[in-house]
């Protein structure tokens, strides 16, 4: 039986047996606990988890569905959060999802490489509280930058076909939308402490207020601060980071006032991988940046590890006034980004650099010595989302308008090792304005059946200036805008009570990254890459079996491509709309909740993913991925296990595609916590204890994580062996 003709059996068989289950309620998003709140009613609302309880249905569950959706939608639940090691980037929970690979390069608290039916991080959308997060001029995401997994009250996973309601620019993978937690309205004091493998460990703590100024303003708000520690298994890969955050949410007349602010300072050194022939010498912890800063032949050592390491401070604060007055939903929110940091390295070469006096010249290091480099990126970034919904009639009717500026400089500056600044190979100031108007329409003609229609219009203009082309009296200034109309439908349809279907196209655009200016020559016709994505799914709640059958397809009709182009008797590298790509698969999502103590899940996506003009494949876009695993919980007593499975895929060094080959993995958890401590005289004293233990890669198996160097003679770059984690929390 070949492939297409299995998979219609096995969705006919699906539906048959669907139909011959109990039906049980739909369970909703978690348990109001918090203050009083602002009415939601928009697209994506946020998961109503507070700092103060996991709800049951999230303790069973690591993940949920949306009966009546119009297109594909995950929640990814607060229990599942609660499964991952704390100190690790909150992305590690995609990892449980069909078609996707979550890559570390060293350790996840340095942030996670993410890709999602074959889309890379940088082609998709991630939002924390409503906020698109990706850089504004490559559209890359750095994980480890915003919150940690203890705060996260969720997470809605949409495909890219998807509403016109989400703002963002890179959607083509889908939007990942991240929710803090909201504020408990009781006090309590929770320190946190944890250790475990590789010199790693964390210390810090939670303060909730609970409610004041309860005849005034009701107001309910936590601090969050924390220090995260590691050695590092592989040599030479230390790390340290401090996080701090804080939320309030205050009930202000018709509506709700949250403020929220968030800080990260992180400071680590760089895994480079080893060659084959180094992991067989040195074995498999061997580090490419080692702690030499001389060769053997007493020249510097490039590759010495106080030379190469990443230190950033980044800050994001917002505040956001939701409510409603008669029948109409409004939500206000203004944020404001702030990022500062390098990348640091060096090397023995002469560098062509705009000097402090403002001439370019040719710079080498002194003898026996180096050039230090910091690869500066300093970013400014705010803007404002405003969003009302209203009925029209019989038709629920939400409009709303993103706006976002962005200020970014690029700045490679090189110093002496006396610390002193010589120039910088290149100074690019990029600001990008982008307007973003949307409108959904969502209708029920009948009852059984619900649509959804909207359109967005996209609107980014950018202007870059490259310092050093102009001290060179060359071409220095540029402008680009581009505009697209992006429209998005989408049904659903109860076929019986618990059993529905639902079908969405979308289609999806983002302008070119920064590098349209400076990549080769300079092509001002480069427009928005653009995909249509189709998606047809089935969604059921059947007893004690829940789910979600996906079929998905993403046609791309202009990847932008780097081509060589004959201009006179000579070839130039140009950007340009030249590729045209796939992505296509199934993804098939369970739930199983047996009894109150045991429940399970089971996840499979099959993927065919390939840029069709040059025919290759997309990198980690394995042909098929695996997750299954349990959950028990008796009492204060909580255990997990997970088993992973990814097929064969490829990574692209240098134009080279090289194996990755097929990976299994097991991870674990136990927590046990004893709730109903006695309290103390007066209120406050010790009420609840909590130990977790954490154990990823239990069976510790040893597979390839991405590739680094030559791809003549590459560096392979290893995944952590099985280690250990706990952790200590208690509350007061």
């Amino acid at each position: 039986m070949n492939r297409n003709k299995a998979v219609s059996v096995a969705v006919l068989a699906s539906v048959l047996a669907l139909s011959q289950m109990p039906v049980q309620a739909a369970e909703p998003l978690g348990t109001v606990t918090g203050t009083a709140q602002g009415s939601s009613g928009f697209f994506g609302s946020s998961p109503n988890v507070n700092t103060g309880e996991t709800p049951p249905s999230d303790v069973q569950q690591i993940q949920k569905f949306k009966q009546d959706t119009t297109n594909a939608e995950t929640t990814i639940t607060r229990g599942q959060y609660e499964m991952l090691t704390p100190t690790d980037s909150y992305t590690q929970s995609l990892q449980n999802l069909p078609n996707a690979v979550v890559v570390s390069s060293g350790d996840s608290m340095d942030g996670d490489d993410v890709y999602i039916n074959g889309f890379s991080k940088s082609l998709i959308n991630f939002t924390l509280d409503g906020i698109p997060l990706n850089d504004n001029d490559s559209y890359t995401y750095y994980s480890n930058e915003f919150i940690p997994s203890v705060l996260v009250a969720g997470t809605k996973y949409y495909p890219g076909a998807q509403s016109a309601a989400i703002p963002g620019l890179a959607s083509f993978g889908g939007s990942i939308e991240t929710y803090s937690l909201k504020p408990s309205p009781y006090f309590f004091l929770r320190p946190m402490v944890g250790g475990g493998s590789f010199g790693k460990y964390n210390y810090g703590g939670l303060v909730n207020t609970g409610l004041f100024l309860k005849n005034i303003a009701p107001t309910s708000a936590w601090l969050y601060v924390n220090t995260n520690h590691r050695d590092g298994y592989f040599q030479n890969n230390g790390a340290i980071q401090t996080q701090f955050l804080f939320k309030s949410v205050t009930q202000i007349g018709p509506g709700a006032l949250t403020l929220f602010f968030t800080q990260n300072n992180q400071r680590f050194n760089y895994y480079n991988g080893a060659t084959a022939a180094q992991i067989a010498q040195f074995g498999n912890d061997y580090n490419g940046y080692t702690s030499n800063p001389f060769l053997a032949n007493g020249r510097p050592n490039t590759f010495y590890t106080g030379y190469n390491y990443n230190r950033y401070l980044n800050w994001l604060g917002y505040g956001k006034y939701e409510g409603e007055v008669g029948k109409v939903k409004f939500s206000e929110q203004f944020y404001y980004y702030y990022g500062n940091g390098y990348g640091a390295g060096t090397t023995t070469f002469t560098q062509t650099l705009l000097t402090p006096a403002g001439s370019v010249q040719r710079v080498a290091p002194a003898a026996d010595q180096v050039l230090l480099r910091n690869s500066i990126n300093n970013t400014h970034r705010w803007g404002n989302i405003v969003k009302l919904a209203y009925p029209l009639g019989p038709v629920d009717t939400e409009l709303g308008f993103w706006f976002n500026h962005n200020n970014t400089t690029h700045d490679a500056q090189y110093f002496n090792q006396a610390n002193v600044y010589l120039g910088s190979t290149y100074i690019e100031p990029v600001v990008t304005d982008t307007y973003e108007p949307y409108i959904v329409f969502n209708y029920k003609p009948v009852e059984r059946l619900k649509l959804a229609a909207g359109v967005k219009y996209l609107y980014a203009n950018r202007d870059f200036k490259d310092y050093v082309a102009l001290a060179q009296g060359q071409p220095g200034v540029f402008n680009a805008s581009f505009h697209q109309v992006l429209p998005s439908v989408g049904a659903n349809y109860r076929v019986m009570e618990g059993i529905n279907l639902f079908a969405n196209f979308t289609q999806n655009a983002n302008p070119p990254g920064y590098n349209q200016f400076y990549t080769g020559v300079y092509n001002p016709s480069l427009a928005p890459q653009k995909a249509n994505t189709y998606d047809l799914g089935l969604v059921w709640n059947r007893g004690f079996w829940k789910g979600e059958l996906d079929l998905f397809r993403v046609d791309f009709r202009n990847y932008i491509l780097s081509t060589t182009v004959q201009v006179g008797s000579f070839n130039q590298t140009v950007l340009a709309n030249a590729g045209k790509a796939i992505n296509q698969g199934i993804s098939w999502q369970n739930n199983f909740v047996f009894n109150d103590q045991l429940s399970a899940y089971a996840n499979v996506g099959f993927l065919d993913a390939r840029l069709k003009s040059a025919g290759q494949p997309f990198p980690y876009a394995p042909h098929h991925t695996e997750s299954v695993g349990l959950i028990y919980r008796d009492g204060g007593f909580k255990a997990t296990v997970g088993f992973n499975e990814i097929g064969n895929a490829y990574y692209n060094l240098g134009g080279k595609f090289l194996p990755l080959g097929s990976r299994f993995y097991t991870n674990a958890s136990l927590r046990y916590t004893l709730n109903n401590m006695p309290l103390s005289s007066g209120g406050f004293g010790l009420k609840k204890v909590s130990l977790g233990v954490y154990v990823n890669n239990l069976f510790d198996r040893t597979w390839i994580q991405s590739y680094s160097g030559s791809n003549a003679n590459p560096n392979l770059k290893l995944n952590l062996p099985a280690n250990v984690y706990a952790t200590l929390d208690a509350s007061f």
